[in-house]
């Protein structure tokens, strides 16, 4: 598939009544939990009315019929994109970045008449309405609001790019400029350093953008994109968001759906879990001896002995057999 032939993409309305556009980009691995992403932002709408768009290659009928079940009786829309199975298939992915990763590229492309567009990871649970981020004018030649990486990380991430700067952002929400991003073919501009120097890229979508758009985008406040990496120590455990915190976002390879992660911080995504359409499925069970390991100390922790050394013979078993 051409990568700029959007009429190739079918697009699946539901239902259209939002004025202001939220994204997400998926595959089979992401779909439920963009559900709970979705269902946060909807409980915390409050007079905003938002259209959904899903952009998956791997979205099927009984998927589809969830999303519509949540947004039942509200009045945010729906609109499903179809991407086919051999979008992006050229570009550099990662066992943590797949396809569905460089999706956020053609949210801009699908709407072009809209003004704005949200694009969120699926790893995110909205706290408080995001009302205030919208309202943030957007000067002449900013094409996206964006949060910085951590203080710590963003010198590192800057210099492995060659950024001018140590100014470094999470791709994981952008608020875009629909008409400026277009205009200057961003998107390609991504995609054509992805075709040339991808491979070379640790996040390669999100390096790429900072590329392209170092000087193109101006930096919000963190409680937008309050990055959480789940840690497995004491204060990890314990630690909760800023209580302004809007959205938080589960970065990194710990996730809140996967048994071994109880900590604190949790609870957002836990608590709306629990009464989606999808709370009768279970959460991840260790695949690998570093997650295993993470496994049977969370079930120690939480007095689950029989549990804890069960998944400490797994361990062992994964790790040397």
């Amino acid at each position: 598939m051409d990568l700029f032939n959007i009429n190739a993409i079918s697009s699946q309305v539901v239902s259209s009544n939002g004025n202001e556009h939220v994204f997400f980009g998926v595959d089979n691995k992401y779909i439920y939990h963009s559900l709970i992403t979705i269902m946060s932002l909807s409980e915390n709408a409050g007079q905003s009315i938002y259209q959904f768009h899903i952009i998956s290659s791997e979205l099927d009928e009984t998927d589809a019929e969830l999303f519509i079940r949540v947004l039942a009786g509200t009045q945010h829309g729906l609109i499903f994109h179809h991407t086919g199975d051999n979008l992006f298939t050229s570009l550099p992915t990662t066992a943590l970045f797949t396809r569905a990763a460089y999706y956020r590229l053609l949210a801009p492309m699908l709407v072009p008449d809209a003004r704005r567009v949200l694009y969120l990871d699926a790893d995110m649970v909205c706290l408080k309405s995001p009302a205030e981020l919208w309202s943030i004018p957007m000067e002449e030649g900013v094409i996206a609001l964006v949060v910085g990486d951590s203080d710590r990380q963003q010198p590192r991430l800057a210099s492995n790019i060659g950024l001018k700067n140590a100014c470094y952002f999470n791709s994981g929400m952008m608020l875009i400029d629909v008409v400026q991003w277009n205009n200057e073919h961003i998107s390609e501009q991504v995609f054509n350093i992805l075709n040339t120097a991808g491979s070379r890229f640790q996040y390669p979508d999100q390096d790429a953008l900072n590329i392209v758009l170092e000087e193109s985008v101006r930096y919000v406040d963190r409680r937008f994109n309050y990055i959480e990496m789940l840690a497995h120590d004491e204060q990890g455990y314990n630690i909760d968001v800023p209580a302004d915190t809007c959205i938080v976002h589960y970065a990194g390879a710990d996730k809140p759906w996967q048994e071994w992660n109880k900590q604190k911080v949790c609870q957002y995504y836990s608590n709306i879990y629990c009464r989606s359409p999808i709370a009768e499925q279970p959460f991840d069970l260790p695949s690998n001896h570093h997650q295993a390991k993470k496994m049977y100390k969370c079930m120690f922790r939480s007095h689950q002995f029989f549990r804890g050394i069960y998944w400490r013979i797994k361990y062992y078993r994964m790790r040397y057999l």
